[in-house]
């Protein structure tokens, strides 16, 4: 994957485009997801995400409603909504989020990903309070 890479546990996640680029309107990330993974039930006030599914299959639920969507399909999650997704399919399921404006998800990611280097767990489940470092961001995670 090319671009700013971080590994979160099993999960992947490569900027293409992020708030150093241009005017920071808004950023690029793909990930890739084995079956199973994903991000839990969680709000984010400050930016809003379109996902397009590259490969595999996914399972959103945004605000209560749920979707699977498939490669070449999109999602748009609104600003403030509480919304799951997680990789369904029996291969490694591979994402774009486009996040505006950009660098708010980034920031996010680039933190957890160092206080998991930090406590020497980089590629393990998170030793470290996400929770609080989402918080920061203005992410809160509901479940």
């Amino acid at each position: 994957m090319e671009g700013v890479t971080y590994t979160l546990g099993r999960i992947t996640i490569a900027f293409k485009r992020s708030d150093g680029d241009a005017d920071g309107a808004f950023s690029v990330a793909e990930s890739l997801e084995p079956p199973g993974a994903g991000a839990g039930l969680h709000r984010h006030p400050s930016f809003r995400e379109t996902f397009i599914v590259c490969e595999g299959r996914y399972e959103f639920e945004v605000d209560g409603e749920r979707f699977t969507l498939g490669a070449g399909e999109t999602l748009v999650v609104p600003l403030g909504a509480s919304h799951v997704l997680k990789s369904v399919g029996s291969e490694t399921g591979r994402l774009l989020a486009i996040s505006t404006p950009g660098g708010l998800f980034e920031a996010f990611i680039r933190d957890v990903s160092t206080a998991m280097v930090d406590t020497g767990r980089p590629t393990d489940a998170p030793a470290v309070d996400f929770r609080a470092i989402a918080a920061r961001h203005g992410i809160e995670f509901l479940a």
